[in-house]
């Protein structure tokens, strides 16, 4: 299975992709959309849905997988991320790919072992899970490849436990 993990934002939209073979995961490959805040949001939600097209043409991953709203101090930031997540979503539906949403908690617990783990423990972990040789850059790339080896992680424990 191919996963293709996004953390949705306006400015910065992660994404990283990870494919599992009999227990094994390996990372494809990460990277970042990012858009100007002067930028008109339709042309930044565009720009978003366009750079994943890109990267599912080039990975043909199976899913995708897109970590969950959080609950913004700011009404208008969490306005802001519900467009991305629409954009991203329909984007995905466009593909022909399902969309497996899961909490930042959940993606956290996962990867760390701990649900309020700060964005640095994410990336050490996912470097250590993954092998990489550098540590995947910026954050919004490593929490994307931590939605991946979520869903991984949770639909591999689905599969074996649902038979």
């Amino acid at each position: 299975m191919k996963v293709i993990g996004v953390d949705p934002g306006t400015l910065v939209t992660g994404y990283g992709v990870v494919s599992e073979t009999r227990g094994k995961k390996k990372c494809h490959g990460w990277g970042f959309i990012k858009s100007s805040s002067k930028t008109p949001m339709p042309v930044r939600l565009k720009k978003i849905a366009d750079g994943l097209r890109k990267v599912i043409a080039e990975n043909a991953p199976d899913i995708l997988a897109l970590e969950e709203s959080f609950f913004a101090k700011d009404p208008q930031s969490a306005l802001k991320l519900g467009q991305a997540r629409g954009a991203i979503m329909l984007m995905a539906a466009e593909e022909g790919l399902t969309v497996a949403e899961y909490a930042p908690l959940k993606i956290k617990q996962t990867v760390t072992g701990y649900g309020r783990a700060e964005k640095e423990q994410v990336q050490i972990m996912v470097r250590s899970l993954l092998a990489l040789k550098e540590n995947p850059e910026p954050f919004d790339a490593s929490d994307a490849l931590a939605v991946a080896i979520t869903h991984l992680h949770h639909a591999s424990f689905k599969k074996k436990t649902v038979k």
